[in-house]
């Protein structure tokens, strides 16, 4: 693996017209939107329109994750990023999730430790979109929970 800081660039100069999802078996040139469920597919709006730097930033955090992984891999062997991607998915495919965070796109703060996002404040940390949801504080959820 490489120590790359920036995502490559994978913005697209060309495209093919099936490029963007499976071609219809009696037209292999067409892209079948019956069987896909899909509504008819723009190629130019895959293509056109799009600023260089859009494709880096949305696979930024991914960049980031694997440069700090791979650090930690040279200087602490091949455990340590193991450990440590283990114990993210566990928190993530975890069943209890407080009423807090069930409901918006914040994620847990476990997550946010295991993903060294503890200190940083986002705009999901702000604005979670649930305004008219009732926020049970997490002392409440636990008892709920543990039967209390």
């Amino acid at each position: 693996m490489s120590l790359r800081f920036v995502p490559e660039n994978d913005q697209l100069s060309d495209a093919k017209n099936t490029q963007f999802g499976p071609a219809a078996p009696s037209a292999p040139g067409l892209v079948d939107t019956l069987r896909s469920g899909e509504p008819p597919l723009s190629v130019s709006s895959k293509v056109n329109n799009r600023h260089p730097l859009e494709s880096r930033l949305e696979k930024w955090d991914q960049a980031q994750r694997d440069l700090q992984l791979e650090t930690y891999r040279r200087m602490f062997g091949a455990a340590d990023p193991i450990k440590r991607e283990m114990e993210l998915s566990i928190v993530q495919e975890s069943d209890f999730k407080p009423q807090l965070f069930a409901n918006s796109a914040i994620t847990s703060p476990s997550e946010d430790i295991l993903l060294n996002r503890e200190s940083t404040v986002g705009w999901e940390d702000i604005y979670n979109g649930s305004n008219n949801v009732r926020e049970n504080d997490f002392h409440a959820e636990m008892e709920k929970k543990m039967g209390i």
